[in-house]
């Protein structure tokens, strides 16, 4: 059976494959630990760190952390230059708190890369018109929750927007540096782009007049080919210098 080719894996590859320095990585909430093995084969040096080590696939390559992220996590200030934070955010019902304790473990300047389902893509937009729920949301968390086969720590509990992430990484001392995606989808529904363009002009022109919010910096990324087709947002962000 051919195994069904993971973009999110391969657009996190292409951004640490950029960095100059390959140094020292750890992967938060690494799971079955891909992406662990993935940095490992592009020369950082990795640490692995999750609550179930069952399911880490790479035992004898990669050193493994047992790290529950709901609580202090195992690991001295500034430890690492890069933190990998894959699909994590959203299963968090303390995310203000994990996303300090990512800080206290970075380095300063060190780099932060995080990513989560992009429920602003149209695709998503449109599945809210008419569910409700945004793609990758579609089950109410405390029906999932009561599902005796379901692991706790897996439900989809917060839908990120955009503008939610950038404030949360921002009071957790970081800056976003550049936004990514997985793959494109959805350019069909590309029709409607005219029309939320132009109310995005409108709420532009309506909130300077009455001396308001500049909306054009936050439209111009929410526009990006990035976030109206992206199956997944991905952030690169650094740790602000104090």
């Amino acid at each position: 059976m051919k195994q069904k080719k993971n973009f999110l894996l391969e657009s996190t590859k292409n951004i640490l494959a950029e960095e100059q320095k390959k140094t020292f990585l750890l992967d938060i909430g690494c799971g079955d630990g891909d992406y662990s093995q993935m940095a490992s084969d592009l020369g950082f040096r990795t640490v692995a760190a999750d609550i179930d080590e069952k399911r880490f696939r790479y035992k004898n390559k990669i050193e493994f952390r047992h790290c529950d992220v709901t609580k202090e996590m195992p690991f001295p200030d500034k430890y690492c230059d890069y933190v990998l934070f894959m699909e994590i955010v959203e299963h968090l019902r303390n995310p203000y708190t994990v996303m300090a304790e990512v800080n206290r473990i970075l380095k300063d300047e060190g780099t932060l890369i995080l990513s989560t389902p992009n429920i602003l893509n149209l695709k998503s937009r449109f599945r809210f018109i008419f569910e409700g729920a945004y793609e990758y949301f579609r089950e109410p968390p405390l029906d999932q929750a009561k599902n005796p086969k379901e692991i706790i720590f897996n439900l989809h509990l917060v839908p990120y927007r955009y503008h939610e992430l950038e404030y949360l990484l921002s009071v957790a001392g970081f800056k976003v540096e550049n936004i990514f995606t997985s793959v494109y989808e959805g350019f069909g529904y590309s029709v409607v782009s005219p029309l939320i363009m132009f109310q995005a002009w409108q709420k532009e022109r309506r909130s300077l007049k009455k001396g308001g919010i500049d909306y054009r910096r936050i439209n111009k990324i929410l526009f990006s080919k990035e976030l109206l087709f992206g199956r997944h947002l991905i952030i690169k962000a650094k740790k602000i210098k104090q």
